[in-house]
């Protein structure tokens, strides 16, 4: 008589959610496909009383198998986590973002739409849809939640329900089909700062930017053209200035796309490409490109202007392809030399500056190490940004293990003061995943760096997530609280944490 292991091995799984055996979609990755609300969670510890708001995140996580076995994890359906602290007790809620995919996939009970940014992989009947997953980031503008995903509009959502309020293009005034899923926002006017790439289609080295102010008017717009087509994951803004990053991961031809290629390729013949442009009044012919070699850029720490009046970028720079399941055209991702460091001495990665002269005859740059930490997802005290800072905070690995953490996800956290690369860290140990941070200021008027740490870590040994909350002065002290979860989630990707984080504006609490 079989038990009910050998019967569970023995019945397969339904095929709408029959999940392909890759790592994409198994263990720790497996899909979590539900929504959720726990009132007063389980807290180890204590909540500081200075921590009242709301941190949410996003997360991709299919709802059902892909068409596809060899699609990517970033083309998960977008659940949005809310956890809301207030008197050291927290309340949990997760909601999908209602997309129309994530409706049409409902409705139908198994997945319909195909690959990752390739329209020409979907079921004909929806190939003129809208294909945004909203699984990227979260953030906070005009008095309502934007689910982002870089190949589409934003989709609102309400901040206390979690419910989707539809694609929102600013009133009819954003007109192209993409929009970053990293826009940023002036701490001392609430402007959001944006853009969106291949914004006349598919393939179009098109690019569009523009400039709201706190309200959602718009106050500038400008179509610009790039170099090559490629993924632009992430920008940056100064007062006066906006970057644009042209990573060599690039958009393959659309005869290729029609065949059922990947919409990306690492380009190993392309060198990783920065535009600026003035913030305001710009014009197509204001754009300045710069470039150096064939690097990784994922994203950005923070940006301003120095007093010689050039602009200064700081990130995390890779000497690899870190997005590896994005391979060289034709070559397996698994296997393919672009995505393993290159031992010539360099770090894996390391945290680094650029400067761009807006004057300068030559456009060749190079980067100048600021932290020599292997790690990426930076973070700054958000009211810092655009502006000169001090400090930042990272996902690292950690430094004194021989080995990477198991799955090969991130393990500790870092701070780091810039100006003399001095860091401290805090590991979590080999199984366990930790996401990238979000800040909380102890006061409005705090100094920079004084407040708190919250992120989530997925527990591989007990399979169970929860949320951290680190001091950001004594980041080497651990956890000074732990808000159990009674379940795992998936590994996510970004968030924001929401108080009076922007000039003037408040969010409610996202009360269940």
């Amino acid at each position: 008589m079989a038990d009910i292991a050998q019967s569970a091995e023995a019945l397969k799984a339904q095929p709408e959610v029959n999940f392909p055996e890759v790592p994409f979609f198994q263990g720790p990755e497996a899909p979590c496909r539900f929504e959720a609300e726990v009132y007063n969670c389980v807290v180890r510890g204590k909540i500081p009383k200075e921590i009242d708001g709301t941190y949410y995140r996003c997360m991709p996580d299919w709802s059902w198998a892909p068409l596809y076995d060899d699609d990517v994890f970033i083309n998960g359906d977008g659940a949005i986590d809310a956890i809301r602290i207030k008197d050291g007790h927290a309340d949990f809620k997760q909601k999908y973002v209602r997309t129309s995919k994530f409706l049409i996939e409902r409705a139908a009970r198994q997945a319909v739409f195909g690959k990752y940014r390739n329209r020409f992989t979907d079921d004909a009947r929806v190939k003129h849809e809208v294909h945004s997953t909203a699984n990227t980031h979260i953030i906070y503008f005009e008095n309502q939640l934007l689910a982002l995903k870089e190949d589409s509009k934003p989709y609102a959502m309400d901040p206390d329900s979690l419910d989707t309020r539809g694609l929102y293009d600013f009133g009819g005034q954003y007109s192209a089909p993409t929009f970053t899923a990293h826009p940023k926002i002036d701490p001392d006017n609430g402007e959001l700062i944006t853009m969106g790439y291949e914004a006349k289609g598919d393939a179009t080295n098109d690019v569009a930017y523009y400039l709201f102010d706190k309200d959602g008017k718009k106050l500038e717009e400008c179509w610009i053209k790039t170099p090559y087509v490629g993924m632009m994951h992430d920008m940056a803004a100064t007062k006066n200035w906006v970057v644009f990053v042209l990573i060599p991961l690039e958009t393959q031809p659309l005869e290729l796309l029609q065949q059922g290629s990947k919409h990306f390729a690492w380009a190993e013949d392309k060198p990783l490409t920065f535009g600026i442009l003035p913030r305001r009044n710009p014009k197509p012919e204001d754009v300045r490109w710069f470039h150096y070699d064939n690097a990784f850029y994922g994203h950005t720490g923070n940006a301003f202007e120095g007093d010689d009046g050039c602009v200064y970028l700081d990130a995390p720079l890779t000497y690899h392809n870190k997005f590896w399941f994005f391979g060289p055209r034709g070559e397996d991702p698994f296997t393919h030399q672009s995505a393993k460091p290159k031992n010539d001495g360099r770090p894996e990665s390391h945290y680094v500056r650029w400067k761009f002269n807006p004057n300068a005859t030559d456009f060749r740059v190079e980067p100048t190490e600021l932290v020599n930490l292997d790690g990426e997802m930076p973070k700054i005290d958000e009211r810092f940004a655009t502006k000169k800072y001090n400090k930042i905070f990272l996902c690292v690995h950690d430094p004194k293990a021989e080995y990477s953490p198991v799955g090969g996800t991130y393990n500790t956290l870092a701070s780091a003061d810039i100006n003399t690369g001095k860091s401290k860290y805090w590991s979590a140990g080999e199984h366990t995943a930790l996401h990238e941070v979000a800040f909380i200021a102890k006061s409005p008027d705090a100094p920079e760096g004084d407040g708190y740490l919250i992120t989530i870590a997925n527990r591989r040994d007990v399979k169970l997530s929860c949320i951290l909350i680190l001091d950001a002065n004594d980041v080497e002290a651990g956890p000074v609280a732990i808000i159990d979860l009674p379940f795992r989630l998936r590994n996510g990707i970004h968030g924001s944490w929401i108080r009076k984080q922007y000039a003037g504006i408040t969010a409610k609490p996202a009360l269940l």
